[in-house]
């Protein structure tokens, strides 16, 4: 997504930007889950000494698959990004060149922040996804979804090499 910045004056100038756009224009999100929304970015660009500093929210809805039952549930998904791009091939001072080397540049009237949105919507997803907070999993035994019914396999299977201490616990 590319942001339109030649109407940037001065230090101090703000752009305001919203837009609505398909998840299709960023390839690495529809490998994480398939969309159920667009999305809706919006934010402000303000001029800095140094370059341009983007800010902004995402918001988007995804399917995705519980890590405990294994059925798939719509997440909101709702990220704040905040980024400095700095101008490419500025000249710096020594005390600035390892802000520039790590830093994002632009060039030219348009800045793209298709990388910033797509780290904001990656890093706001949970690592192991649930349903829901109090997801039961399934069965390890007969593979039912605990969170529909309850199974009837044996609640506790004990470790074979431990039964010996599972009988003396029987005999007090």
């Amino acid at each position: 997504m590319q942001i339109r910045i030649a109407a940037l004056g001065k230090t101090g100038s703000v752009l305001d930007f919203e837009e609505i756009v398909p998840v299709s224009h960023f390839p690495e999100l529809t490998k994480v889950g398939l969309a159920q929304s667009p999305l809706h970015i919006e934010g402000t660009v303000l001029k800095t000494k140094l370059g341009l500093l983007v800010s902004g929210t995402v918001a988007l809805s995804l399917t995705l698959t519980c890590s405990r039952c294994l059925t798939a549930f719509v997440y909101p998904v709702k990220a704040d990004f905040s980024e400095e791009f700095l101008p490419r091939g500025q000249v710096t001072e020594s005390t600035e060149v390892d802000a520039f080397e790590t830093a994002p540049t632009f060039f030219g009237d348009y800045i793209d922040i298709s990388g910033l949105v797509t780290e904001a919507v990656i890093l706001e997803i949970p690592m192991k996804a649930v349903c829901r907070e109090d997801c039961l999993g399934i069965c390890p035994k007969c593979g039912q979804v605990l969170n529909e019914k309850v199974c009837k396999c044996e609640a506790v299977q004990p470790d074979p090499r431990l039964a010996v201490l599972a009988d003396l616990l029987k005999k007090q």
